[in-house]
């Protein structure tokens, strides 16, 4: 680090000034039905209104130890 101050830009006074350089895009969902589309593929939303699948029963805390799993096949990691 050197010892210049970095410029830093001044910031907008309050939330007015702020909201007056928000603007709508008009940008929304591509389909009409997006939610059950959602649905249909990932399940129902949780809480959040995430759709993030089915919770997978097989998967471990830790990852597999290759090596191991290879040389039980007789092949190499």
């Amino acid at each position: 680090m050197g010892s210049t101050e970095r410029p830093v830009p001044e910031r907008m006074a309050d939330q007015h000034e702020q909201a007056l350089h928000l603007t709508r895009t008009g940008n929304g969902p591509t389909v009409e039905d997006e939610q059950t589309l959602l649905a249909a593929k990932f399940g129902p939303a949780d809480m959040a209104g995430y759709f993030t699948g089915p919770e997978l029963d097989d998967q471990d805390d830790e990852p597999a130890d290759t090596e191991a799993a290879a040389a039980e096949d007789g092949g190499t990691a």
